[in-house]
């Protein structure tokens, strides 16, 4: 479909492996993470995190009150979180990612302090504890 539009600007490979994941993430000018209205507190979404690790610059389609808008509100900088549903809003937000800086230390500062292995186990552990 691509060829056929004349779109230069897509590669397509075969699938590549794992460990190639974040350095192929890290490639990224800009990551979407579209989500339908309501369903943005269903679940964190699990490509957020490896995004967020690598430091990549996300543009997040949720409302305001959802866990993901609150992580944009409470965190910003974190990631560009737009109206879900909206093509106006999802080609502002990527617009406006595309304008930051390549690394997002916001968002790999947030991954290292709140999704690494060890503090999410230490925090466990403390929460356990009471």
């Amino acid at each position: 479909m691509a060829q056929q539009r004349g779109l230069r600007n897509m590669q397509f490979f075969p699938l590549q492996s794992y460990d190639a994941l974040p350095a192929l993430l890290k490639m990224g000018d800009c990551h979407l993470v579209v989500q339908k209205c309501g369903a943005a507190d269903a679940v964190l979404p699990s490509k957020l995190t490896n995004i967020l690790a690598v430091g990549g610059n996300a543009v997040i389609t949720a409302e305001a009150h959802t866990e993901l808008g609150q992580l944009c509100e409470t965190f910003p900088g974190i990631a560009v979180c737009v109206e879900p549903e909206s093509v106006e809003a999802l080609v502002a937000g990527i617009s406006q990612a595309l304008l930051l800086p390549k690394h997002n230390t916001v968002a790999r500062e947030y991954a290292e302090r709140t999704l690494d292995k060890e503090n999410v186990l230490r925090q466990f552990i403390n929460d356990i504890r009471g």
